[in-house]
């Protein structure tokens, strides 16, 4: 399961990203050369550009290179392999929260959008759609996180 996720999150980034470069570059074309409005350009570039962003948080948690404060955590640890234990858990707790916190406050605000059914200005799109981005991302941080933990774990033993 977890190659599909490999493969779905880099195929995300691998389409999203040309696609967002094309439709900006076209968009700047047409303008400068007063071709034809390209007014949903920008909207569609920044909406793509969000959901680069949540999808390369999942990716980020997977490779690690998300800011942590390591310093200290590879001070005490070297010590103990209990306490690095206890970090990493400490680490895996707090993502978690995090992460279910923001999706649980995420439903309440795209439920309103469904029911309210507002749209994009420019090209008319749901909102929820656009909204929907935030748990998408949070959902794949939390896989990743525990993909992390578990990848620790195994190494530990």
């Amino acid at each position: 399961m977890l190659k599909a996720l490999d493969k779905f999150e880099e195929y995300v980034l691998l389409i999203l990203f040309p696609t967002m470069v094309v439709v900006v570059f076209t968009a700047t074309v047409a303008r400068y050369l007063n071709l034809f409005p390209m007014y949903w350009g920008e909207e569609l570039a920044r909406y793509i550009m969000v959901y680069l962003a949540y999808t390369g948080a999942g990716l980020g948690m997977k490779w690690g290179s998300h800011i942590s404060v390591g310093f200290l955590v590879e001070r005490l640890s070297a010590k103990s392999a209990k306490l690095r234990l206890a970090f990493d858990i400490l680490q895996i707790v707090m993502v978690l929260v995090f992460t279910v916190t923001i999706i649980l406050l995420m439903r309440d605000i795209i439920g309103q959008q469904v029911t309210m059914q507002q749209t994009s200005p420019a090209m008319y799109i749901p909102m929820w759609m656009l909204y929907a981005a935030v748990p998408y991302g949070m959902i794949l941080v939390s896989i990743r996180a525990i993909q992390a933990f578990v990848l620790s774990f195994r190494n530990r033993g």
